[in-house]
């Protein structure tokens, strides 16, 4: 614990904000950093890159209750589930205090997770045809014609699927987490490694990487088509310019067949600050121009990526091969990918929709003023009991602390708080940090090697180009070497055009590790303080094996 984590402990939170519902239901809901949460340990969630804004910070509460509710019935480990604190609108990720599960109720739940793999593919597909229904018929409203009475009543719609997305996400990802933890010690003694196991697990396609060569599929048939100069050869908007060529005419309507298919998710995990591609469809036509710039040649899915060491799946006894069976099954590494564009990038839209509409509905002083009220606010905006002349000053104020926030995001640590022997929790071990996260240098210190977890393996070198968010994907360039805080499904189109890839944070199945395995380049997570230490144009060699990155040259700094 330092004096700047003492610091951030006493920061105000958003002007005016409800008083905090304290835990109801039991639950330890979201809250703001005091003092006393430093005696535990708080990781910066890399899936909130913009921070929250007020009327995000009820989406944080439905994932932390999702997996506190997933731990309490499941009762498979210590861990209480996942809790949350903010640091102005930035969200720190932990464990939630557990009432660990007796003897019996862990020996009851192990023989649950041991016959999930037989029941999983039938359990996900239920509770995604439950989701998409649901969110179909939220995303077919005609919200735009809706008085602020229905949008209220739609709005709490939105967030009782939203409540249940994180429900399913949870009840899935704690079972294949201890399943494939259970898979995978067992086949250690059967002569089958960890990395092994990934290899084979990596077989499997997903959503994500099938987007991902649909987008790769409009650049071949707009480069076909004689299309590219209309992409690389000029700035500004892409969809009036191809409107006004004819010859793009039968271009456009393959990418309106795209967008039908995927242009419901938007660039990162709830947040209600960013359209999805269906709103704004220049994002995806972005990527189409990145894709063409980069000529990018290796295909999504090439695999990869993974050591092969001794212990091979070939040649295992009977129970060996079971075991890989089950784990093949119960695939983890393929749902991690799978669910993102059901739930992760996809369950908050809907609520981004009413707030836009109810914002124009009620005469709002700007069209996403709505996300600046808690969701108790924009309740009391709809049915009347409030309006913008009580509510203008307030969105005001919160606006200029959310980016003056915006400003301070580097000076954020990966860690805050006294690091713990053992993350109990495995979503925060697996997906959020491995544990080195904290150990980076001293703020204007520039190690030569900087350590973290090896979780694709390789080696390769590059020009470091350093990305704070989604917002700045356009400024890569192919042979690069991609720095950043972590990535999500929306940087995925990017990798085909990296050197390798290096993270802040994450483990061995956060999206960084998978889809780097996936594109077989070398990638390095939760080394602390690469977006610190590194800078643009630094040569650097990532070593994916080992978990190391080189400085190897620096640029002189332009005078």
């Amino acid at each position: 614990m330092t004096g700047w984590d003492r610091a951030l402990a006493g920061e105000p939170w958003y002007p005016e904000a409800p008083a905090g519902h304290g835990g109801s239901g039991g639950f330890e809901d979201p809250a703001v950093l005091r003092p006393p949460d430093l005696g535990r340990a708080w990781h910066r969630d890399f899936h909130y890159p913009r921070g929250v804004v007020p009327l995000g910070a009820a989406l944080v509460a439905d994932l932390v209750r999702g997996a506190q509710q997933a731990v309490r019935t499941l009762r498979l480990s210590a861990s209480g589930g996942l809790a949350a604190r903010f640091v102005g609108p930035y969200v720190y990720l932990g464990t939630a205090r557990a009432d660990p599960p007796s003897a019996a109720e862990r020996a009851a739940a192990l023989a649950d997770v041991r016959g999930y793999p037989a029941r999983f593919r039938g359990h996900w597909a239920a509770a995604r045809a439950e989701l998409e229904a649901r969110l179909r018929e939220l995303e077919q409203a005609p919200v735009e014609d809706f008085d602020p009475p229905a949008l209220g009543a739609y709005l709490a719609r939105a967030w009782q699927v939203h409540a249940r997305a994180w429900q399913v996400h949870f009840e899935v990802m704690y079972r294949l987490l201890a399943s494939h933890e259970l898979i995978r010690d067992e086949l250690a003694g059967l002569g089958v490694d960890g990395d092994e196991l990934l290899r084979l697990l990596h077989a499997e396609d997903n959503s994500v990487l099938a987007g991902d060569r649909a987008l790769s599929a409009l650049a071949a048939s707009a480069r076909r088509a004689g299309l590219a100069h209309l992409f690389t050869e000029h700035s500004g908007p892409l969809l009036p310019r191809l409107a006004r060529h004819e010859a793009a005419a039968a271009w456009l309507a393959e990418f309106r067949e795209f967008l039908a298919v995927y242009g419901q998710r938007c660039d990162a995990l709830g947040d209600l600050t960013r359209p999805s591609w269906v709103e704004d469809p220049e994002q995806p036509l972005a990527l189409v121009r990145m894709l063409l710039l980069g000529e990018a040649t290796r295909p999504a899915g090439a695999g990869g990526g993974i050591p092969h060491r001794a212990g091979r799946a070939g040649g295992l006894p009977a129970r060996g091969a079971a075991l890989v069976e089950d784990a093949r099954r119960a695939n983890v590494v393929w749902w991690n990918e799978e669910h993102n564009l059901v739930i992760d990038l996809r369950a908050h839209l809907p609520i981004r929709r009413a707030a836009l509409a109810l914002a124009a509905a009620t005469g709002a002083p700007e069209p996403d003023a709505v996300l600046f009220l808690f969701a108790e606010e924009a309740d009391r905006l709809a049915h009347g009991l409030t309006g913008w002349a009580e509510l203008a000053g307030l969105v005001a104020a919160r606006r200029a602390y959310y980016q003056a926030w915006r400003e301070r995001r580097e000076e954020l640590p990966s860690f805050l708080g006294t690091p713990a022997a053992d993350e109990g929790d495995p979503v925060v071990k697996q997906i959020i940090s491995a544990g080195w996260c904290g150990a980076g240098s001293a703020p204007g210190e520039t190690p030569r090697v900087l350590r973290g977890l090896g979780v694709s393996c390789g080696t390769a070198r590059g020009r470091v180009r350093v990305l704070r968010s989604p917002d700045d994907l356009a400024s890569l360039r192919p042979g690069e070497v991609l720095v950043c805080e972590a990535t999500s499904p929306s940087w995925t189109p990017v990798f085909s055009l990296l050197a390798a890839c290096v993270c802040d944070v994450g483990g061995m199945l956060t999206h960084a590790a998978t889809i780097s395995r996936e594109y077989g380049i070398p990638c390095v997570c939760d080394v602390g303080s690469a977006t610190r230490d590194l800078r643009d144009g630094d040569e650097v060699e990532v070593d994916g094996t080992n978990g190391t990155v080189t400085l190897l040259a620096r640029p002189d700094p332009v005078r």
